[in-house]
């Protein structure tokens, strides 16, 4: 059974005795968890694998159009991807003709995005192909459900950074310790 010390957020897993089964069922929803991930991104891929633009460019050019003005940092944050991720992305939708990119007179770091008609339709086309995916993946479910199902899939998003930031304190000190 996976317990949460709150005090200082220590990650244990009990596995003895009657609690196997625990173990057993959290391994089995995490796969759940994983073979959905992959489905998605497969329904994706096969959807818009005709239109020359990749899975990330779609979910890309979709947040900068429902997101203008953005730096690329904050591209990165609101995508959870690097920066670095994001600056090749935009170079290959600048280089393709779906954006242009124009520098700012007072900053050259600073980059305006237009999206360019070529980027408008496929945003278009985008937004029909997720909507239809999200339909047909979430088909059968009551609203009830997807309520709950929405309140587990962030309580597993909060405990997975919760958890992630204690993977990065305990790296921190190990190296301080090795200082």
């Amino acid at each position: 059974m996976l317990k949460i010390n709150k005090l200082n957020i220590n990650w244990l897993i009990k596995i003895e005795g009657g609690e196997n089964m625990d173990w057993e069922k959290q391994r089995l929803m995490m796969d759940w968890f994983r073979r959905a991930d992959r489905n998605v991104k497969r329904c994706i891929e096969k959807k818009v694998e005709h239109t020359g633009v990749y899975r990330s460019q779609h979910r890309l050019l979709m947040m900068l159009g429902r997101n203008p003005n953005r730096s690329q940092s904050e591209i990165a944050e609101k995508m959870d991807i690097s920066p670095a991720a994001v600056a090749v992305s935009l170079k290959k939708l600048e280089k393709s003709g779906y954006i242009s990119r124009q520098c700012d007179e007072n900053d050259n770091r600073v980059n305006s995005i237009e999206i360019m008609e070529k980027g408008k339709m496929t945003i278009s086309v985008s937004e029909k192909y997720f909507r239809e995916i999200n339909e047909a993946l979430l088909e059968g479910f009551s609203e009830e459900e997807l309520f709950q199902f929405e309140s587990f899939m962030r309580r597993i998003v909060q405990n997975g950074e919760c958890y992630y930031q204690t993977l990065l304190k305990q790296e921190k000190e190990k190296g301080e310790e090795r200082e």
